[in-house]
């Protein structure tokens, strides 16, 4: 009598879970749906590593310190100027190998280092008038850095939510 209670106990419970489940999704498609879920969250993931640990030091610290020393006016030197230009080649290569939902973030971060490489760039092609000395260096003064700390905030939930621990600043 007790193994016929289990019995109708487990056949019972296995009919009303098959009335829960969705009968418009085949157990395929709810694997392939896992699969795809689970192979951008481990992008996702790859990407916030790259930028939170990376080799060196992290991407992280050196967009945050590239900002500060855009702000207080300390990119006056090709060794400064040098430090933006790798940061900025590196965020970029990031974001043409980061998932779609965080290469745009990845874009938003970058954008006063790539504003800093291009103001550098426009200012070294300028040719001095003849007998003039050429400019003493590129000014960064109007690089706004703003929306590139709004958009590290961004990333961290992004990455916090894809299951990454952003490490303490």
């Amino acid at each position: 009598m007790r193994r016929t209670t289990l019995v109708s106990v487990a056949l019972l419970a296995g009919l009303s879970l098959a009335g829960c489940s969705d009968s418009t999704t085949t157990p395929e498609e709810t694997a392939t749906t896992e699969a795809t879920a689970t192979a951008e969250a481990s992008a996702e993931i790859t990407s916030c590593e790259a930028y939170y640990e990376g080799t060196g030091t992290p991407l992280a610290q050196r967009a945050a310190a590239a900002r500060q020393a855009l702000t207080a006016g300390e990119v006056t030197d090709d060794v400064a100027y040098g430090e933006i230009n790798m940061l900025e080649q590196r965020i970029s290569d990031l974001a043409e190998e980061a998932p779609e939902a965080l290469a745009g973030t990845f874009e938003e971060i970058n954008a006063p280092f790539a504003e800093t490489v291009e103001l550098y760039n426009a200012a070294a092609a300028q040719d001095p008038p003849e007998g003039e000395e050429a400019p003493a260096f590129a000014d960064f003064s109007a690089v706004d850095v703003s929306g590139s700390e709004a958009a590290e905030s961004e990333l961290e939930t992004a990455c916090t939510d894809a299951g990454y621990e952003v490490p303490a600043s």
